[in-house]
């Protein structure tokens, strides 16, 4: 069986790799090596920029954190002498690294943060760039809708600065659209241009490229012979330029080619091949499209266990990166390895997963409505060519008008102008009369609104007072809300429980099942209190910020130990990658309540068997921590007014309470610690709070 795999989804790593400028990628290890004694040389630092590019770009097939540092270097560099059309094409090079490793989050945060700065500077180079960048990581999420959408927005900017590579580019991503359509002739007429294009521009990588893509399509259309050709000049070019990448996908072309021949121990060396590539460059999209089609070699060889063990993780890949096409082929290949196994009952179970998936897709609808996209971008640009016709025939016409029209006004002009000299004349002695009674006037004037500043601040002082007067009067009455509100409750559960006990309702065995069912209440009510002694403390004394440098690593794995009993009773999986390293200042007992704040209600909010991750991301002057968890999500309603101190109480995936006051409490002290917190949720698949708080200087 042979993969219908999506050949977007792993040819456009060379797309984002060749639209920063006209430079060529070469990834010899011999380049890079005078790349790097070029820039130890150069003492400049703005001269080291045409390096750092060149490195970055060098290093994406090759080593994707030192692309990553390089590209940082450069933007560094930008930001400091204001090279204002270098910083958004450094943020994309920093997106690309988490593109490729499919660590969309922070990719997009770099890619829209290009986008962003490019829009305001008016960097149309850089705008193009970034819309297809945006669009390559929307295609990795399975959104092909958005993802033309940010093609075609860089369609547009090419054409407006005439930039070809960016246009063949772009023309490659419609080309393979039509691809994933099955309109393989459409494709193949795209794929065609592109490679003449790229043969007059004598541009080696890419040829290689061009080659690929018309290798996939000949080899849909049955072609096999051409296909081969096609795949192999790919494999020769890539080789000669050092592109470990590009190896990687002419021998899964030659491995698909091989499949469909169904010669399949040609194809399983040339996967190996492509295999051991991806994994080298780490690009997990690419490996998990390597392991389905190496799953079906193996079928074809009768090797069940080796082809379920490459179905199985290229399947358990696709999940991880939530990938539905991908998983939809490899449950494809599962159930098709376990019927020839003989494990009718395992086929049965992916049967059902395969459905589910399958549902979830609409291809028609997806087809129908790219196809209409594309056909409604052609209308638009010859109606655009037409319109942009009959302005310019205007403006020629009503260009002679207004000649003749200025002549007539300068002359006019020119008569009033000296009849106004004479009148100024005649008004000047006036004017210094006038100037001196204005002069007499400025200083009675002065003296007054120095009567009135006087007033003005007595009346100020006044206001503040009232108002402070009003805001603690505000936060009393809250204060006693919530507590009669929430308080109330437990308590008088309390009291009718001792109540039935004291009166003979109740057996001892009975009170005490009861006392365990209340004890998570009480415990729940008791750091509701304390979250809520805080806030109002704060608000009604005003918080005292004591800033320290101190690492957060610390402080998370102390209240991850204090919710371990819940963590273990939900049977969550908790992962931290934060390093000791990383040290922030703050103060240190108001961060350990947000962090314990934000831990919990991400435990409260998870069902069994998720998982929570806390990370971070250090930036220039801050460090961005992440607390993401898979649980339940918030309703858009509830995101509305998350932060605001409503009396709402939420429930937690074991009946938990939740309190609002928490979160409330959390913002305010993370504000007074010059740091910001957000968060991102979808309901039934989890919460992601951002807490950015300034970075300890060393």
């Amino acid at each position: 069986m042979q993969i219908q795999s999506s050949v977007l989804k792993y040819f456009l790593l060379f797309l984002i790799l060749y639209l920063g400028g006209n430079e060529t990628l070469n990834a010899q290890n011999k380049t890079i090596d005078s790349l790097l004694l070029a820039l130890s040389k150069e003492k400049s630092e703005v001269n080291k920029i045409p390096t750092l590019r060149l490195l970055s770009n060098a290093y994406t097939a090759v080593d994707l954190d030192k692309k990553y540092t390089y590209a940082k270097k450069l933007r560094d560099i930008a930001e400091k002498f204001q090279i204002d059309s270098i910083i958004p094409l450094a943020y994309c090079d920093m997106g690309m690294k988490f593109a490729i490793k499919t660590e969309y989050d922070s990719a997009m945060y770099y890619f829209n943060k290009s986008l962003t700065i490019a829009l305001n500077k008016k960097i149309f180079k850089a705008q193009g760039r970034a819309y297809v960048s945006i669009g390559y990581t929307y295609d990795r999420l399975d959104d092909p809708k958005k993802a033309i959408e940010n093609y075609k927005l860089a369609l547009n900017v090419w054409k407006k600065i005439d930039n070809k590579n960016g246009l063949n580019q772009t023309y490659i991503n419609l080309g393979s659209l039509y691809y994933d359509l099955k309109e393989y002739r459409v494709a193949d007429q795209y794929f065609s241009q592109v490679l003449k294009s790229y043969e007059e521009m004598g541009d080696e990588a890419g040829i290689a490229y061009g080659n690929f893509i018309l290798g996939n399509s000949s080899r849909k259309l049955d072609k096999d012979d051409k296909a081969r050709e096609y795949y192999n000049k790919s494999l020769a070019l890539r080789e000669k330029l050092g592109d470990i990448n590009g190896i990687g996908l002419a021998n899964l072309g030659l491995g698909e080619l091989y499949l469909k021949q169904e010669k399949y121990e040609m194809a399983e060396k040339a996967l190996q091949i492509a295999l051991e590539k991806n994994q080298i460059t780490k690009n997990k999209y690419q490996e998990t499209v390597v392991l389905g089609t190496l799953a079906s070699s193996y079928l074809g060889l009768k090797r069940y266990n080796q082809a379920r063990k490459a179905a199985q993780e290229s399947y358990d890949n696709a999940v991880a990166m939530k990938s539905k096409g991908l998983a939809t082929i490899a449950l494809q290949i599962l159930i098709e390895i376990e019927q020839k196994a003989g494990n009718y009952r395992k086929a049965f179970e992916f049967q059902s997963r395969y459905i589910d998936a399958k549902d979830s897709l609409n291809i028609q609808k997806l087809k129908n409505e790219v196809i209409l996209s594309d056909f409604q971008r052609v209308r638009t640009d010859n109606t655009t060519l037409e319109k942009h016709n009959e302005v310019i025939s205007t403006k020629n016409l009503t260009y002679k008008k207004a000649i003749y029209i200025i002549t007539s006004l300068l002359g006019l002009v020119l008569v009033l102008l000296v009849l106004y000299l004479r009148k100024i004349k005649q008004r000047s002695k006036i004017n210094k009369v006038l100037t001196k009674q204005t002069f007499e006037m400025i200083e009675m004037n002065q003296t007054l609104e120095s009567v009135n500043e006087e007033l003005r601040v007595q009346n100020d002082v006044t206001t503040n007072q009232n108002a402070e007067l009003e805001r603690i009067n505000a936060v009393k009455n809250k204060f006693f809300s919530i507590v009669s509100h929430d308080l109330r409750s437990p308590i008088a559960t309390l009291k009718m429980l001792f109540n039935s006990y004291t009166s003979g309702h109740l057996t001892r065995e009975e009170m005490d099942m009861l006392l365990g069912k209340l004890e998570e209440n009480i415990f729940t009510t008791a750091d509701f209190l304390d979250n809520l002694l805080e806030w109002s403390k704060s608000q009604l004394e005003g918080m005292v910020v004591n800033p320290e440098s101190f690492p957060i690593l610390n402080l998370i794995e102390r209240n991850l130990a204090i919710l371990t009993p819940q963590t273990i009773e939900k049977q969550l999986t908790v992962e931290n990658t934060i390093t000791n390293d990383v040290s922030v200042l703050a103060d240190k007992n108001m961060i350990n309540v947000v962090f314990r704040n934000i831990l919990s209600n991400s435990i409260k909010f998870c069902r069994e068997g998720d998982s929570i991750t806390v990370s971070c991301i250090v930036n220039d002057n801050s460090v961005l921590i992440v607390i993401k968890d898979t649980g339940i999500g918030i309703h858009p309603d509830e995101q509305k007014k998350i932060f605001q101190l409503e009396h709402t109480i939420s429930q937690g995936t074991s009946g938990e309470k939740g309190h609002h006051i928490g979160l409330v409490l959390c913002k305010d002290m993370i504000e007074q610690n010059n740091g910001s917190i957000w968060f991102e949720s979808v309901l039934g698949e989890g919460t992601t709070f951002y807490i950015e708080i300034p970075l300890a200087v060393s």
